[in-house]
């Protein structure tokens, strides 16, 4: 969720609609996920954090953005597989010894990691920066009256839950344009609307097998880019989703095809494809 976010602020030429697009290939991303998941099983999970800020790197540095006011927008993931595997390791042995009292402080940590090494530069050299000001305690109050309405309501409020959530994250976000604040995120979403999203969408997708799992995914993937805010220098910048049901599941359809007549030869290719199709469906604009 923050990689997308971050690519919403660069700030797009007034009046115009900027649109992210990924540039990663099947054989690069098999490459990339072979050898992670290789080296991940011979050391029992120990490479795992590597791997992941490594798959970062190469997600990030394959993703542009663009045209904005300052030119297009290059990404780089700044994390280090040290950095991931020491927070990995306390939070792990924090949430066990406190019988899972520090998760919110470890998902804070989480947070902070990879937004705090999420970097963008232009073309004229600037260069931002996402910086996550959460802490700890605040998460665990989100997350406790939510677990906890959540159960009351047989997870009813669910919805609500994710959106309070996604908003306390966001309201902690800032932008920083060459290391000065410059801006910042929001998310304006709000419950009942998910909640319609989710029923309709479990009930159609029951009803069709499954088929219209694609239509739903379309659907919430544009609620979630469509109430997510970004100011930069007061410019107030809102981000969309146009891909359609139809295009989706033909790409879900041939992709699960080519996977299974090839023995899961094609699933990397497929996970390249995916990430092209749905990034080129991000577009963001000025409000």
């Amino acid at each position: 969720m923050v990689a997308p976010s971050s690519a919403l602020q660069r700030g797009s030429a007034s009046g115009s609609v900027s649109r992210a697009d990924f540039h990663g290939t099947g054989g690069e991303m098999f490459g990339k996920m072979f050898v992670g998941f290789l080296l991940t099983g011979i050391t029992f999970g120990i490479y795992m954090p590597w791997f992941l800020a490594g798959f970062y790197r190469y997600i990030y540095s394959k993703t542009t953005f663009g045209p904005t006011a300052k030119g297009n927008v290059r990404f780089e993931f700044t994390g280090t597989g040290g950095e991931l595997f020491v927070t990995f390791l306390v939070g792990y042995l924090l949430t066990i010894v406190t019988l899972g009292i520090y998760s919110p402080w470890f998902i804070t940590n989480l947070i902070r990691y990879y937004a705090d090494h999420s970097v963008a530069s232009t073309e004229d050299g600037t260069k931002y920066q996402l910086k996550y000001d959460g802490t700890g305690g605040s998460m665990l109050v989100t997350i406790l009256v939510g677990a906890l309405l959540c159960g009351i309501t047989l997870y009813i409020y669910m919805p609500w839950f994710m959106c309070k959530l996604q908003k306390a994250i966001y309201s902690q976000m800032r932008i920083l344009e060459n290391g000065q604040q410059a801006g910042g995120l929001d998310f304006v979403g709000n419950g009942g609307d998910l909640f319609g999203q989710y029923l309709v969408g479990a009930i159609l997708t029951g009803i069709t097998f499954g088929i219209y799992f694609a239509w739903f995914q379309v659907r919430l993937n544009k609620f979630f880019l469509s109430h997510t805010r970004a100011t930069i220098h007061g410019r107030n910048f809102t981000a969309d989703y146009d891909a359609t049901g139809g295009e989706l599941f033909v790409k879900l359809l041939v992709g699960g095809l080519l996977t299974g007549i090839t023995f899961g030869i094609y699933y990397f290719w497929f996970i390249a494809q995916m990430m092209k199709f749905q990034m080129q469906h991000i577009t963001v604009r000025e409000v």
